[in-house]
């Protein structure tokens, strides 16, 4: 390896307890980069088809990039690659820390995990040295406590684990990184439960090589530079993701009330500034990034006083904050705390609650089903009661709701409003305030994801833009998906601006790779076609880039986007327009001639 890479792959045989040393395949990273694209080409490589995903035969990866641990800025992130049992789909969940820079000083670009262990394990992982442990002792424990236990009992390693969600295989659990980040969507932590593996704790000592260190060095202190000129970076860096609270809800499409509203009356009380002022003790980073955008946070009074935790972010403010019609700081982050500790995505979450507070009220489910719980809006005490019901699977309808909101739905003949796209809970940007994103939700690679395409900017900001019309859409979301798809397999951080020149630069000085913008890029829409393969291989019907029927009938009854809802005209062509652009059929399948183009002619459908 001339850099960048370590080479090396780690191949966990749970069932067995043996490792494997696998080459990283150098002709691959080339054209898939690392993290989420070489993630996904492993996946199509080595997964059997129709997989069950909470089966012992699932494949678990934990990624890194070319650039993960290196000194360009936000480096510290890593990708965990699966077939998600929520949606039965392709998915990589991002995170920070310092967990991913950790794996890669410990020799390994990928760590992949298969089978399952007949007993409680987790994994102590000392560079090349590979111990299976018992975690009896661990079952049931939540996840910060988990994370301290390895602390105190394996030194100062970096950590990822499950809490009780992922050990009772709630399709919507994550995996907690060192603590307080998170591999939140699409249900890793169930996946990493159903092989029996409650932890991995990790500690690496080597030194990330480069093909051209000075160089390198010179290019990340240039790109430093930038990103402490941003304008926006203070803003991150005061308020982090909560910056959006106000100024998504005052443009009237932030999540409220199971998405039947898009402006929530006391938002005043839940956003930035109120969080700043009382619940807010100061500020953090993951690994070298001087964006530094925590908020580490503590409530201060209130019958949950004495709660700690970094954030709440913005995705969880809005999914369970006005999603549930909360009217305090201190109730979100109480329930933010006590999802993150059970070990489930808050916007996942907070979708599932939100829909079983409409189908309380609608009487489709009842007290007694919910073992005497009385859910509502703004009840605080009875929705964390019964998210912790679903986390432990306790009654019938727990088990359901843990199966995520479509599966819900359809047993509950409740679809109407059940807000998802392909079974994943849709995040705080309702498209009726900003059509972009409804485009961006339905076509994008794991379900509902804002991180896939984020048009609301532009659509917010730029005169040539409507908001309320999906006409000239389809061109940014399918050239932001192929962009974002190059660059969330580096991996940085999606907070971080960095230009597609200054990626394509860093990525060649990281490892003597010869890459242009345009190859670079090609890259990106080379990954995006190859998910969109693996997902049509698995249970991805041809006319499934949908959205819930609720934006196209219900407008807002207040607010800048009153009245206003998706037209089912305008959506269907800005969708043929996107699939005309990727040159793919009007199914939405990939057709021949790009395959080939791509290189990716062995695995059309």
């Amino acid at each position: 390896m001339n850099g960048g890479y370590t080479g090396q792959i780690l191949v966990v045989d749970l069932k067995n307890k043996k490792t494997i040393i696998e080459k990283t395949n150098l002709n691959d990273a080339k054209n898939f980069i690392g993290a989420k694209g070489l993630g996904a080409k492993y996946l199509i490589d080595h997964l059997p088809k129709d997989t069950d995903p909470l089966s012992s035969d699932n494949i678990l990866l934990f990624t890194t990039g070319p650039l993960t641990g290196t000194s360009a800025q936000t480096s510290g992130r890593g990708t965990v690659v699966t077939k998600s049992p929520l949606t039965g789909l392709f998915v990589d969940s991002h995170f920070g820390g310092v967990f991913a820079n950790e794996m890669k000083k410990a020799g390994w670009d990928f760590i992949v995990i298969k089978g399952k262990s007949k007993t409680p394990t987790y994994l102590y992982i000392n560079n090349d040295q590979v111990e299976f442990k018992n975690a009896e002792e661990l079952i049931e424990m939540e996840c910060l406590k988990t994370h301290e236990w390895l602390q105190a009992n394996e030194g100062k390693v970096k950590t990822a684990v499950i809490g009780p969600a992922g050990e009772n295989l709630v399709r919507i659990a994550c995996i907690t990184i060192d603590g307080h980040r998170h591999a939140g969507r699409g249900g890793t932590g169930a996946v990493m439960g159903s092989k029996n593996l409650k932890a991995i704790a990790l500690l690496g000592s080597g030194k990330i090589k480069l093909y051209d260190d000075e160089g390198f060095k010179n290019k990340s202190k240039e790109v430093r530079k930038q990103i402490q000129d941003n304008s926006f970076v203070p803003v991150r860096r005061k308020y982090g993701t909560p910056f959006w609270v106000d100024k998504i809800n005052k443009e009237g499409f932030i999540p409220t009330r199971n998405f039947s509203e898009g402006f929530f009356e006391h938002g005043n009380k839940i956003n930035a500034e109120t969080m700043q002022k009382q619940i807010v003790d100061g500020g953090g980073a993951c690994y070298n990034c001087i964006i530094a955008c925590w908020n580490k946070s503590s409530i201060k009074k209130g019958p949950f006083k004495g709660t700690t935790l970094i954030g709440p972010e913005y995705e969880t403010i809005a999914l369970m904050g006005s999603n549930l019609g909360l009217k305090s700081i201190e109730e979100v982050a109480y329930i933010c705390d006590r999802c993150n500790e059970l070990g489930m995505d808050t916007i996942s979450m907070g979708g599932i609650l939100g829909f079983s507070v409409e189908a309380y009220n609608k009487k489709v489910i009842s007290k007694s089903d919910m073992n005497g719980i009385d859910i509502g809006w703004g009840k605080t005490t009875e929705l964390a009661k019964f998210m912790t019901d679903i986390a432990h699977r306790k009654t019938k309808l727990a088990k359901l709701l843990g199966e995520g909101v479509k599966t819900a739905s359809e047993k509950l003949k409740a679809e109407s409003f059940a807000i998802h796209c392909k079974g994943m809970d849709i995040p705080g940007y309702d498209p009726r305030g900003t059509f972009g994103m409804g485009l961006a939700y339905a076509t994008s690679d794991r379900g509902a994801c804002h991180q896939r395409a984020w048009t609301v900017n532009a659509e917010l900001k730029d005169p040539e833009l409507e908001r309320f019309s999906f006409e000239k859409k389809a061109k940014i979301v399918k050239d932001v998906q192929d962009e974002r798809a190059a660059f969330f397999s580096l991996v940085l951080c999606d907070f971080a601006p960095i230009s597609v020149d200054n990626c394509v630069e860093m990525w060649n000085l990281a490892t003597g790779f010869n890459h242009t913008v345009e190859s670079y890029l090609m890259c990106g829409e080379r990954i995006w076609n190859l998910i969109r393969l693996f997902n049509l291989r698995e249970s991805l019907k041809p006319n499934s880039d949908v959205l819930p029927e609720r934006l196209f009938i219900e407008p807002f009854t207040k607010g800048p986007a009153k009245d206003i809802v998706l037209t089912k005209d305008g959506f269907e062509k800005a969708l043929q327009e996107y699939y005309m652009l990727r040159v793919w059929d009007e199914k939405g399948v990939p057709t021949k001639n790009k395959l080939k183009k791509l290189g990716l002619e062995k695995y059309q459908i």
